[in-house]
């Protein structure tokens, strides 16, 4: 079985340039939201949509643009919510969330699922997610390190978490989706002549170990609302639209069911399926230059993982 997961994190533009908006409003919003939903209704995707929320009413889509809301609620995806926050400790992640969680259930939004800014989950996160009744968190992203967190030695399949460590197995309620596509490259990032090559052949690298497994294997494709959209605001950026509808074209030869997080999650639970790891290839890394750190992977998953949690705790910066 081949599950698809797509979502995307919904979010105020300035995010997309570390809080220094290059332009006035939030294109990717007001535009970006509109052509997503478009493209997966085209391509018949279910789809989960992070929103940003936080405290500060100022940084609330809910109360600043609500249409992203109900445009969403209208068109049968799931809405989910997205708390940016660079804080470690439970008492202010405590609070940001909450008060996200607790905005959206009083419009009447039943919220089950979670995704952090910057993907920075923590143990603190899961113990609130679990006081508020979230089930399912998609923060994790696979072969990547975020603040203190190494997602390296992490399940490549949903898992519920250690109190002790978000990245083993453990006893916590809570159910963790990683998102493991990144060594794979299944994602539309940069403007690369490689990417379109990348892409397929990391779906090929899923779609044969899914053949061999008794448990479903998610192929997760991840975006922002502001992705379709150029940095200065002007328009779409041809070549990410045309590179989206190329990939999910040739998607369309597998079969594949595609689930919204929460969806795949609840199947996850009832079909009582066991976490597991898979030995998948490091394709990204081939398409960098040999003198380049990021092609040797045992280096960067042991040693550069490493010093960079170093430098998490110097800066305190995820």
């Amino acid at each position: 079985m081949l599950w698809l997961i797509t979502d995307v994190d919904t979010e105020f533009d300035c995010v997309r340039f570390s809080g220094k908006p290059r332009y006035t409003g939030d294109p990717g919003l007001t535009e970006g939201v509109p052509h997503l939903l478009e493209f997966f209704d085209k391509f018949g995707l279910k789809a989960t949509f992070h929103i940003q929320e936080q405290s500060d009413p100022e940084q609330s889509i809910l109360l600043r643009y609500p249409q992203v809301y109900d445009s969403v609620q209208k068109s049968g995806q799931e809405i989910s919510v997205h708390v940016h926050t660079k804080e470690a400790d439970y008492e202010t992640r405590k609070f940001e969330i909450t008060a996200a969680v607790n905005r959206l259930r009083e419009q009447g939004y039943d919220i089950l699922t979670f995704k952090a800014g910057w993907y920075f989950s923590n143990e603190s996160t899961i113990e609130i997610l679990e006081e508020l009744g979230i089930k399912y968190d998609c923060s994790p992203l696979k072969n990547s390190v975020v603040g203190s967190v190494r997602w390296y030695d992490m399940p490549d399949s949903p898992y519920n978490p250690s109190y002790n460590d978000i990245t083993k197995i453990g006893n916590a309620k809570i159910l963790m989706i990683p998102i493991t596509n990144t060594r794979l490259g299944i994602t539309v990032h940069e403007n690369r002549y490689y990417e379109p090559e990348l892409m397929r052949r990391g779906t090929e690298a899923l779609a044969a170990v899914a053949e061999e497994m008794s448990e479903p294997v998610i192929l997760y494709f991840t975006t922002h609302s502001w992705k379709p959209i150029e940095t200065d605001g002007s328009g779409f950026r041809d070549w990410e639209v045309e590179r989206r509808n190329e990939f999910f074209s040739f998607l369309s030869n597998y079969k594949v069911e595609s689930l919204t997080v929460s969806e795949a999650g609840k199947r996850w639970q009832e079909s009582n399926y066991k976490p597991y790891f898979l030995n998948l290839p490091d394709l990204l890394g081939t398409y960098r230059s040999i003198f380049n750190p990021l092609r040797h992977f045992w280096l960067v998953k042991n040693v550069l993982s490493r010093l960079y949690t170093v430098k998490y705790y110097i800066s305190g910066e995820p």
